[in-house]
């Protein structure tokens, strides 16, 4: 059998996905952003606010993000459709009704039967060994399925158009020296209370905010903090764009192989 338009369209969503994570390291190492310090008009607090002189093109990478998503699943689709045709399936109805069943429960997966019915056996024994609803079997979990997450995101990306990453603070550095106005006030704000926020990426946010007992004189120092794009899940877990794409691509591929594989197994014990 003949797989070639399929691993092309594997590798394109590789390619998307290399093109993507190169553009937003140029972003991130073109210094897009920075923090400043501010002290409450009281005093008695000061903040860390992000200054962001390049926003990031959100927009843009989620629309290619979702496009290497639509390229994955396409390809499980028409590998599907590739195996009816070359197996001698003509009926045009039957094959506009495949494709690749991505299911979390027996009872999905048993719901998708019918339109499977003109696939080979060995076909239909492939696809089952590598549906989500196996995974807690195995000693996995659903959650950490990556051909669930690729379905719910094909499907995200279809009903909104994009999948819209977002940029959240994944660790902040600070290296404050704060002058209090009186040695009381110092000693009073032993131990420092400070406060982490999770803010949105947009300029003016609130980073950290760092309350005191004393008035406060100025504050001081070197601040840094590292970011992640982040990519959605539906079900509102989020991970980095360029890794889950990554991961995404290398499943989709060993779930390929798997089926591949088995297709040319039967090939020879059919020539033999």
């Amino acid at each position: 059998m003949d797989f070639s338009d399929q691993i092309s369209r594997l590798k394109r969503a590789h390619q998307l996905g290399a093109e993507l994570s190169a553009d937003i390291q140029a972003w991130g190492g073109s210094n897009p952003c920075g923090a400043r310090a501010n002290i409450a008009e009281d005093r008695l607090s000061w903040e860390l606010r992000l200054q962001v002189s390049q926003p990031p093109p959100l927009a843009d990478w989620g629309f290619r993000f979702g496009e290497a998503v639509n390229h994955l699943r396409a390809t499980l689709d028409n590998l599907v459709v590739a195996i009816a045709r070359q197996s001698g399936v003509t009926d045009e109805k039957q094959l506009r009704a495949l494709m690749f069943p991505i299911t979390g429960t027996l009872k999905e997966w048993k719901s998708r039967q019918k339109a499977l019915v003109c696939l080979p056996d060995w076909c239909r024994d492939a696809l089952e060994q590598v549906q989500p609803f196996l995974r807690p079997e195995q000693g996995g979990s659903l959650d950490e399925d990556l051909l669930l997450a690729l379905r719910d995101l094909d499907n995200s990306t279809k009903h909104h158009l994009q999948v819209k990453p977002d940029l959240a603070p994944q660790t902040i550095e600070h290296a404050p020296a704060v002058e209090f106005e009186t040695d009381e006030g110092a000693a009073a704000s032993v131990p420092p209370d400070t406060e982490v926020v999770v803010a949105p990426f947009e300029d003016g946010a609130v980073l950290l905010r760092h309350r005191t007992k004393g008035r406060i004189k100025s504050v001081q120092g070197q601040y840094s903090f590292a970011a992640q794009v982040q990519a959605v899940l539906p079900d509102g877990r989020a991970f980095g764009v360029t890794d889950l794409l990554a991961a995404l691509c290398e499943y989709t591929r060993v779930v390929m192989e798997h089926v591949i594989g088995t297709a040319e197994q039967t090939e020879g014990k059919s020539v033999a």
